[in-house]
C-alpha cells in the first residue's frame, strides 16, 4: 500500500516520489532501501521522464518557427542522457573536445555540435572544424586570429560564432564583470575581421547566460545580438543562427526564478518585433539549458554512518561527500533538501548537521535540517542533485566516485555508470613514463561516420582475438 505525496517532507514538483505506509521513500514505484542495498551508497538515481518531461516543456514553451534548442552538456554528461536529450530533438552545446567526443557516441551528428568553450588550442579547432560541427564560437579578438589561422593551416572556412558581452545591467545582475565575450563596444573590430577574412565564415553571434534570474536579461541581450545582426546586413552577410546560451534557473529550496512558459511567449513576440525593427530574415534561435533540465530529475542517495552528539549540536556523517558526490555545496554553497528516506512518516523533532565523510572539516552537506530522530544506518535523499553534480566530483582523498542509475519510463533500472576503480584512478601515475600521443585526437575524426554499437562491436572481436 502507497500514499502519494505527504505534505510533511515531499512538495509538489517531486511527481515521482511517494511513500509507503510505513513511511519508506518511494522513487519511481522502486523503494529507494531496495535501490541502496543494490548498487551502495552513495548513489546517483536518474528518473527518465522527468528528463523527458522538462525537454518537452521548453521546447513547447517557445512558440517560434525556427526554434533549435541545445542541451548544455556541462551540467550533465551521462551518455544515456544524452542520447535522450537527442530522441527529444535538441542538439548540444559542448564546452570541450571531450564533450564532442561524447555527443558523436550519443549518435549526434557534427552538425548538431557547437564548440563553445572559452578557450580552444589549435588542435581542438582544428578537431572540430575537421569533423564538420555547427560553429566555433570566437571568444576574443585573439581566438579570432587562431581561428583564422587554424582555417589557413587545414584549408577549410571555419564556421564561427562571435560571442558576446553585451554589458548588460538588471538589478544585481550584470556581465560587465564575466570573462566571456567580446566587450560588445569592440564587436564591430570582430565582425569586420571576420567577414574580411578568407578563412572564417561569420554565421552566427552568442551570448553567454549563467544564472539568470530574470527573462528579461534574454530580451536584452537579444535586441544586442540582432542589432550586430543589422550591422553584418549592411556589409552583406546574413547572420543565421542567435543563440542566448542558457542559464536557465531550476526549482530548488522551495522556490524558481521564473519558469520557460512564463518566459516564452512574451519573449518570442519581442524577438519578431526586434526582427522586424531590424529587417531581418528570420534567424534560427538557440537556448542551451542545462540544470532546468537534469537538476530536478536527480537523487542522491547516502547512508549514515555515524553521528556525534556535541552539547546541542547533533551531526550526522554519511558515506557521501561534498568533494566526490556533491560539489555544488562547496563551491557555490548551494542548498539541497534532504529526505528522511527511512523515516518519511516521522515528524521533525531534531536539528541537524548533514557532514560528508572526507577528511576536513568544510566538508558539509547541509547545515540546521529538521529531521526526526536519524540512528546509524539510516538513509537519506537529496534531491535535485542532478545537474553539475557527478560531472564535478573528485577523487579526493582518492575515494571512488559514485555509481548512476537511471528508472526508466518503463519502469526498469538501468545502470548508465558504475563506480570508479582504482586502476583507472591511478592510472594517469603509473602511466608517467609512457610517451603520450600528441595527435590522439585523429583517431577521432571518423567517429561521427561510425555507428557507436558497430564500434563496441569491434572492440569487443580485437579483445577475443588478443
Amino acid at each position: 500500500m502507497t500514499r502519494r505525496i505527504s505534505k510533511r517532507y515531499l512538495k509538489p514538483r517531486w511527481t515521482f516520489l511517494s511513500q509507503t505506509s510505513t513511511g519508506k521513500l518511494q522513487i519511481s514505484g522502486w523503494m529507494a532501501t531496495e535501490l541502496a542495498e543494490k548498487y551502495s551508497t552513495p548513489l546517483y538515481v536518474m528518473v527518465e521522464s522527468e528528463i523527458r518531461n522538462r525537454l518537452k516543456r521548453f521546447k513547447k514553451a517557445f512558440p517560434y518557427s525556427r526554434l533549435r534548442p541545445q542541451y548544455a552538456s556541462k551540467n550533465n554528461t551521462n551518455l544515456e542522457i544524452l542520447k535522450i536529450v537527442r530522441e527529444e530533438g535538441f542538439d548540444l552545446d559542448a564546452s570541450s573536445v571531450g564533450e564532442i567526443i561524447l555527443g558523436l557516441l550519443a549518435d549526434f551528428e557534427p552538425s548538431q555540435i557547437t564548440f563553445t568553450n572559452l578557450y580552444k588550442t589549435e588542435q581542438d579547432i582544428s578537431f572540430a572544424a575537421t569533423i564538420g560541427v555547427m560553429a566555433i564560437t570566437a571568444d576574443s579578438h585573439e581566438e579570432l586570429e587562431k581561428l583564422d589561422l587554424v582555417g589557413e593551416k587545414i584549408d577549410k572556412k571555419i564556421k564561427i560564432f562571435i560571442r558576446i558581452n553585451p554589458m548588460l545591467e538588471l538589478g544585481k545582475y550584470t556581465t560587465k564583470g564575466h570573462q566571456y565575450g567580446i566587450p560588445i563596444t569592440f564587436a564591430k573590430k570582430a565582425i569586420d575581421y571576420a567577414i574580411e577574412s578568407k578563412h572564417l565564415d561569420l554565421v552566427g553571434f552568442h551570448f553567454h547566460g549563467a544564472y539568470i534570474h530574470s527573462p528579461k536579461v534574454y530580451s536584452m541581450a537579444a535586441k544586442k545580438l540582432l542589432k550586430l545582426a543589422s550591422y553584418c546586413k549592411e556589409r552583406n552577410v546574413k547572420i543565421k543562427y542567435i543563440d542566448l546560451g542558457g542559464g536557465f534557473p531550476y526549482e530548488h529550496n522551495s522556490k524558481t526564478e521564473f519558469t520557460p512558459e512564463e518566459m516564452g511567449k512574451p519573449f518570442v513576440k519581442t524577438f519578431n518585433r526586434l526582427i522586424k525593427k531590424y529587417e531581418l530574415a528570420t534567424p534560427i534561435l538557440i537556448f542551451e539549458p542545462g540544470k532546468f533540465i537534469t537538476a530536478n530529475a536527480g537523487i542522491g542517495l547516502v547512508k549514515i554512518i555515524s553521528k556525534k552528539i556535541i552539547g546541542r549540536k547533533k551531526i550526522m556523517v554519511t558515506d557521501g561527500s561534498t568533494y566526490g558526490f556533491l560539489p555544488d555545496c562547496i563551491i557555490y554553497n548551494a542548498y539541497y533538501d534532504i529526505l528522511p528516506a527511512t523515516k518519511m512518516g516521522r515528524r521533525r523533532v531534531h536539528d541537524y548537521t548533514i557532514a560528508g565523510c572526507t577528511c576536513d572539516s568544510i566538508d558539509i552537506i547541509g547545515r540546521k535540517r529538521w529531521l526526526p530522530k536519524l540512528e546509524v544506518g539510516d538513509l537519506l535523499a537529496i534531491m535535485d542533485c542532478g545537474a553539475y553534480s557527478n560531472v564535478m566530483a573528485s577523487n579526493f582523498n582518492t575515494l571512488k566516485r559514485a555509481p548512476m542509475i537511471m528508472i526508466k519510463e518503463s519502469g526498469a533500472i538501468k545502470k548508465i555508470r558504475r563506480r570508479d576503480r582504482y586502476s583507472e584512478m591511478f592510472a594517469p601515475e603509473l602511466d608517467v613514463l609512457k610517451i603520450g600521443d600528441p595527435n590522439e585526437l585523429k583517431k577521432y575524426y571518423n567517429l561521427a561516420r561510425v555507428n557507436i554499437n558497430k564500434l563496441w562491436g569491434v572492440i569487443k572481436k580485437k579483445k577475443k582475438k588478443a
